[in-house]
């Protein structure tokens, strides 16, 4: 079996990309490898790896700074999940995307399940609800997983952060 990895450089795809097995190959492509938010570079990609499965791990995470640069964050929370979702469908390759919990607006008493209500309330939270929408629409055979902190030894996350708080205050006392 042949997986590909998009987003390959970001955290979840990275981490994804060391998982060891023999009875999988996997493929990681960074965006300096492929640009989703290019359908014809997208299309060669796929038709060239010929994967059996794809991870769509990319996406456009800095949620404050998504209110700024608006273009940018649906075209790669939009724009790219469309482009893997019809080049899988026409391939017939199913399609694993991750998304957020932003798609919903964080009001719930108790936690959310698939079948809630999305209410986005950033355009991060609306940029990556379209994306699934997209993904939805246009491939049949994916899987949408929502997630609300991704961490791993790459890049920044809350776990780092935390860290280094406590290592400060270690270190000052």
């Amino acid at each position: 079996m042949k997986l590909l990895v998009v987003g390959a450089n970001g955290q979840v795809g990275s981490e994804l990309c060391r998982l060891d097995s023999n009875d999988c190959q996997i493929i990681g492509l960074g965006r300096d490898k492929l640009d989703i938010t290019d359908a014809e570079q997208v299309a060669a990609a796929i038709v060239g790896q010929q994967p059996d499965f794809i991870v769509n791990a990319s996406a456009y995470t800095a949620v404050d700074k998504a209110e700024e640069e608006i273009e940018m964050a649906c075209a790669v929370n939009h724009d790219g999940p469309l482009n893997l979702a019809r080049s899988c469908h026409a391939l017939n390759i199913p399609l694993i995307h991750i998304s957020t919990d932003y798609v919903f607006d964080g009001a719930s008493s108790r936690p959310y399940t698939e079948d809630d209500t999305t209410q986005p309330i950033n355009i991060y939270g609306r940029s990556k609800l379209s994306g699934e929408v997209a993904v939805r629409e246009s491939c049949p055979q994916h899987i949408i997983l929502r997630s609300s902190w991704v961490f791993g030894r790459f890049g920044n996350n809350f776990v780092k952060t935390r860290s280094e708080e406590h290592t400060s205050e270690l270190q000052s006392h």
